[in-house]
């Protein structure tokens, strides 16, 4: 596993927001995005999931996540995809990444090691903006996820 702190350009990506505890609202928003993308041949590079709420925090039930798919920075939302999916900007700036491999859907287990693990050896710490997983393969059919984490962050005082 590794970690490391980037500069990253803007990332526009297009999704669905989805509501409720993580674990169930996930898989089937991406079940749904999948859908739309084989469908409509949505030019994608990369799967991830955009983190809206701290689970630690927030009620299961409140918890907003936008699965989404990147792409091209001048890709156009086709008409009849707006009411299906959202378009969006991830901003740039700092952010940490670190690249974990997923078992057993033990996803919190990645989470730890980032904000109780690495970035308080940082000299970095989250700030407002984004938080985000990037799926790196195909974890059903390999049984396991290979993901980066991308947390926005500042340096610490």
């Amino acid at each position: 596993m590794t970690f490391k702190i980037v500069e990253k350009q803007p990332l526009k990506i297009v999704g669905i927001r989805v509501v409720g505890p993580y674990h169930e609202t996930i898989p089937q928003g991406f079940k749904q995005l999948s859908t739309l993308y084989t469908q409509h041949q949505i030019p994608a590079k990369d799967w991830l999931a955009l983190y809206w709420d701290n689970p630690e925090v927030n009620p299961p039930a409140a918890l907003r996540a936008d699965v989404s798919l990147s792409v091209a920075a001048d890709y156009v939302l086709p008409p009849e995809l707006s009411d299906q999916l959202q378009q969006q900007v991830i901003p740039a700036g700092m952010y940490a990444v670190y690249h974990a491999r997923v078992t057993d859907d033990d996803y919190a287990k990645a989470w730890s090691e980032l904000y109780n693990l690495h970035l308080p050896q940082s000299g970095y710490r989250p700030a407002k903006g984004a938080c985000y997983e990037v799926y790196l393969n195909d974890g059903i059919t390999d049984g396991y996820f290979d993901i980066d984490i991308y947390q926005s962050v500042e340096k610490a005082e």
